[in-house]
């Protein structure tokens, strides 16, 4: 028995330099020299096969990242991390000491801090670095670790290499890593992502700000499932940094402002491990829940003259920094606001969109697969002005050099009532009565120019057009105009008692280089409005 106590002595003393030699080598060579590390303990107990490790500093060693980087032969993640303590349960012994086998049951730690950069590596990068399985050997032939467990770690992540990179920190995170194997077979594993079986991320607490600090972003919870190939973000609000007065004042221009938030938001089929090793983000669905979307623009400040050509929303898809491949996205009961303060009347004007549902299907900017389906659809329906029925059909060339597109869609049953709350605020115009039955319109548009068939049915039309005073700020009546307009502009009625229905057709409009999107495909649908309204309106 004494002499069996001497051994277990012998062999713990033996086994901690052996362990250290084995981390050497997994952290030095296993990285190509990527990190530098510095230990503060390691104890190791033969008997019950555990160790308990403190103080453990991994960094990035600057020259060699600099010669990595210039060889675009940096790997997708690089990470720093500070452990002050760490426990791993069920080491094999005799495989470390016997067989240059790594065998561990569990690894868990609770104190940890851990900053991951992500490097976009060019798409023509050649990968000329040793694989981990491989830069071990031969001190190490294989490593197994049945799971590693990480409980209340805080996390920053960010895209590295550029000033405008993307940071997110996690005050808490817990993550569980399942079946980890680093050998030749298990290298060429699809089932396994970066080596391990099966991954399990629950992120808590993200807080984030964009680059120039104008938003800030906030989720409750983001968890994740490799196993499930599930990715969801509860509780998600993104708002400006600073109040709508400061905004602008900071701005001193027109821009919009942008306030989105959404109960749940969930990627079905999803592969994390495609985005972060090949930058591209691919999902069967995406769902968001109840997201509520409101946009405002002061028109009292100087207009923004950026081109806005080329930036229609599929023509933003095509030119995404990453690869997209989403067969359908969907909102579910959202709701948009969109908000206009006027200079004219320094007054705004609200239109919103409630019991909102849409859906996008064949998102992607994927060459290979826009050469199979070059068409993205999309489709809007809810209600407007509270209760009038709206919808929107969108088809969207991907194959387009100039941003082609077509547009359906119809408005029902809207009131003078209702058209006030925007006509009087946002054109200083007052509808005193009118009721549309029904407006329907087909659009077909490209970069600079957008064609309109439109078709308006409407009764008991009456307009009085208004003037607000500069200095006063007093509202009057234009009366002479107002009454030229209803006796000899405009038809009350369409059809007219017992008349003809006018119909506005092949209505081309052209597009300012500031026009938005939807900019562009209002103009053609008013412009088709104003054709059937006024009496030099076609018929048909």
């Amino acid at each position: 028995m004494g002499l069996f106590i001497v051994l277990l002595l012998f062999v713990d003393r033996f086994i901690e330099p052996v362990l250290k030699d084995r981390l050497h080598t997994l952290i030095i060579q296993g990285s190509d020299s990527l990190y530098t590390y510095t230990l503060g303990k390691l104890d190791a107990n033969f008997y019950g096969g555990n160790v308990e490790v403190e103080d453990l500093q991994i960094n990035v060693d600057s020259n060699r990242y600099e010669q990595l980087r210039k060889r675009n032969a940096l790997p997708s993640l690089t990470m720093q991390l500070s452990l002050q303590r760490g426990y791993v349960k069920g080491v094999g012994i005799i495989d470390i000491l016997f067989g240059k086998k790594i065998r561990i049951e569990e690894i868990m730690s609770r104190q940890a801090d851990i900053k991951l950069s992500r490097h976009i590596r060019p798409s023509n990068s050649n990968d000329e670095n040793l694989p981990v399985w491989k830069a071990i050997q031969p001190n190490i032939s294989s490593i197994f670790v049945g799971r590693i467990k990480l409980d209340g770690i805080k996390l920053l992540y960010k895209n590295a290499d550029t000033s405008e990179s993307v940071k997110l920190q996690f005050d808490r995170c817990d993550a569980l890593f399942d079946n980890i194997l680093i050998d030749s077979a298990a290298a060429f594993d699809t089932t396994r992502i970066g080596f391990t079986k099966e991954i399990s991320m629950n992120f808590k607490d993200l807080k984030f700000r964009t680059a120039d600090s104008s938003y800030k972003m906030k989720a409750k919870q983001i968890t994740y499932s490799s196993k499930k190939r599930t990715l969801e973000i509860d509780s998600f609000k993104l708002q400006p940094t600073l109040e709508k007065e400061d905004f602008y004042s900071a701005a001193n221009r027109q821009t919009s402002l942008y306030y989105f938030e959404f109960a749940k938001l969930s990627f079905v089929n999803t592969r994390l491990d495609h985005f972060i090793h090949n930058n591209v983000i691919d999902a069967d669905n995406v769902i968001f829940e109840k997201p509520d979307v409101k946009i405002y623009n002061d028109k009292t400040l100087p207009p923004d003259f950026e081109s806005k050509i080329g930036k229609f929303p599929h023509q933003r898809l095509l030119s995404a920094g990453a690869i997209i491949n989403v067969k359908n996205i969907s909102f579910k009961d959202a709701a948009l606001e969109l908000t206009e303060k006027n200079a004219e009347t320094n007054q705004e004007g609200k239109i919103a969109i409630n019991h909102l549902n849409f859906s996008a299907s064949n998102v992607t900017n994927d060459s290979f697969l826009i050469k199979k389906n070059p068409i993205c659809l999309a489709s809007f329906s809810g209600n407007i002005f509270d209760h009038s029925p709206v919808s929107l059909s969108l088809k969207m060339r991907l194959d387009s050099a100039n941003g082609r597109f077509d547009a359906t869609g119809f408005v029902k049953n809207v009131s003078a009532t209702q058209l006030n709350q925007v006509s009087v605020p946002l054109a200083n115009v007052q509808i005193n009565s009118c009721n549309i039955r029904d407006l329907e319109f087909n659009v077909a548009g490209e970069d600079y120019s957008a064609t309109a068939n439109v078709r308006m049915r409407y009764t008991d039309l009456t307009i009085t057009l208004r003037k607000t005073d500069e200095e006063t700020g007093q509202v009057k009546t234009k009366k002479f105009m107002t009454k030229i307009l209803n006796r000899f502009v405009i038809w009350s009625d369409n059809p007219e008692p017992g008349g003809v229905e006018r119909v506005a057709q092949n209505k081309r409009v052209a597009r300012l280089t500031t026009q938005s999107f939807f900019g562009l495909l209002w103009k053609s649908i008013f412009a088709g409005m104003q054709e059937v309204m006024m009496k030099s309106g076609r018929y048909g």
